[in-house]
């Protein structure tokens, strides 16, 4: 089993090269070793909610840059996304990479990181069917009213729920009424993306 935000694209290895520092010029700067972002570049280390904030402090730049590889407000419409895991729609649940194939989202205006996630169980089935493919986009990240999104907590655990405002909360959507709300200030967390549409491949 494998974690989600390993496959979730990140830009520290072109960021670095960008800004012409060596391994153990970023290392200092995010306070870590060099070896230790080696390992972050390749993904052979997972990049949690902790080295997110890190290395965006480190890079002088908004999480959501480091992990979607776009600035933000750049839309385009890619033919093609990744199909890069699955997502519990249900409690917090460490997600599965899988890499399958790439996938025609029907979904227009997104921007080039996004990907898909099939999604397993039912706690947003009124809008996502388990089972589902969900295309999130990591280049929209700031939480809106009435807005679904796919988010990990420290443990690198990841659920796709509704955030309501008042009060803050990720709430599901479920024709099963065991679901409950997460009540948000409890336990950090980092938003992955903006679902901007669900479908049920054939």
């Amino acid at each position: 089993m494998s974690n989600l935000s390993e496959a979730i694209p990140n830009r520290v290895r072109a960021l670095r090269a960008e800004r012409g520092w060596s391994l153990a010029e970023l290392a200092e700067r995010a306070g870590t070793t060099a070896s230790q972002i080696m390992k972050l570049e390749k993904s052979q280390r997972r990049l949690d909610l902790n080295w997110i904030e890190r290395l965006a402090c480190a890079f002088e730049i908004s999480s959501t840059e480091l992990m979607s590889g776009q600035e933000e407000n750049l839309p385009t419409n890619p033919f093609l996304i990744p199909l890069v895991g699955e997502i519990a729609a249900g409690n917090w649940r460490e997600a599965i990479q899988h890499h399958e194939h790439m996938i025609f989202p029907p979904v227009e205006g997104l921007s080039k990181a996004a990907f898909a996630l099939r999604t397993r169980g039912d706690s947003m089935d009124r809008i996502i069917p388990d089972g589902g493919y969900v295309v999130i986009d990591p280049g929209e990240a700031d939480l809106r009213e009435g807005k679904v999104y796919a988010v990990m907590n420290s443990e690198g655990e990841t659920t796709i729920k509704m955030f309501r405002s008042d009060p803050a909360r990720l709430e599901p959507c479920s024709s099963n009424p065991d679901h409950q709300p997460i009540s948000l200030g409890r336990e950090q967390f980092t938003v992955i993306g903006m679902a901007k549409g669900a479908f049920v491949p054939l």
